[in-house]
């Protein structure tokens, strides 16, 4: 018996329609990738088919193959509450090969039409009212900090803090602590100097101790008693003469 031939796929393409959709897809730049290579990032109940129907229906897109990954968020708290450890919720993304080609556009060179800088700056300013200090507020006072310790250090007499005035007798007790440091380092480096020649010293002593000008024979000799010994001629010799 004969079976009928196959004119139908089994997995019909774009089959499963979409109405409507509640969820949330995002199209990830990937330079890295080749112009056939799209990246997604996709709800954690998102399947292949899912995708694949999706990019069918609403952009007439189609994909030959697709990829997944689920990605585990690392163990981390909040500022809210401090050392109270949590796993956020994993991500999941999908990666699909089309069957086009699309090239990213290049970033524009001004953004201003955009309004990014406003939007910034409206940011920065709602956040100093409500008494929050972003991290460019909080570098530049830093290196406000610095600037104000290099000052200190040089002596160049009162500065501004926060718009007030520093006195001068603060200054002066600033410059008296950088000297009294610098002083207390001089003298610890002389005392390291003096201990080291002191060593260097007794050393010297107990060798000079240990040590006879003199030598005779195989013995070490005291200089005071060496004047009195007589030193005589082996009978060798006296025989060769």
């Amino acid at each position: 018996m004969e079976l009928p031939p196959v004119t139908k796929k089994i997995v019909a393409f774009g089959s499963k329609q979409v109405f409507l959709p509640k969820f949330t897809i995002a199209l990830i730049r990937t330079p890295r990738l080749s112009p056939y290579h799209a990246k997604f990032r996709v709800p954690l109940n998102f399947s292949k088919f899912d995708l694949r129907d999706y990019l069918f229906h609403a952009y007439n897109v189609r994909v030959h193959s697709v990829r997944s990954l689920v990605k585990q968020l690392p163990v981390r708290d909040t500022t809210a509450q401090p050392r109270h450890w949590f796993r956020p919720e994993s991500e999941k993304y999908m990666t699909v090969e089309l069957e086009r080609p699309f090239v990213w556009p290049e970033d524009p060179s001004d953004w201003t039409p955009w309004g990014n800088e406003e939007k910034r700056q409206n940011t920065r300013q709602s956040l100093q009212a409500q008494g929050v200090r972003d991290a460019e507020n909080q570098r530049e006072e830093a290196r406000e900090l610095r600037r104000q310790a290099v000052r200190v250090l040089q002596g160049k007499g009162p500065r501004e803090v926060g718009g007030e005035k520093v006195k001068e007798k603060e200054a002066e007790m600033a410059r008296e602590e950088a000297e009294r440091i610098a002083e207390m380092a001089v003298k610890e480096n002389e005392d390291e100097e003096t201990e080291a020649k002191r060593l260097e010293e007794a050393a010297l002593k107990e060798w000079e101790a240990k040590r006879t000008p003199q030598i005779f024979g195989n013995e070490l000799l005291d200089t005071e008693n060496f004047a009195s010994l007589r030193v005589t001629k082996p009978k060798e010799e006296e025989e060769a003469q």
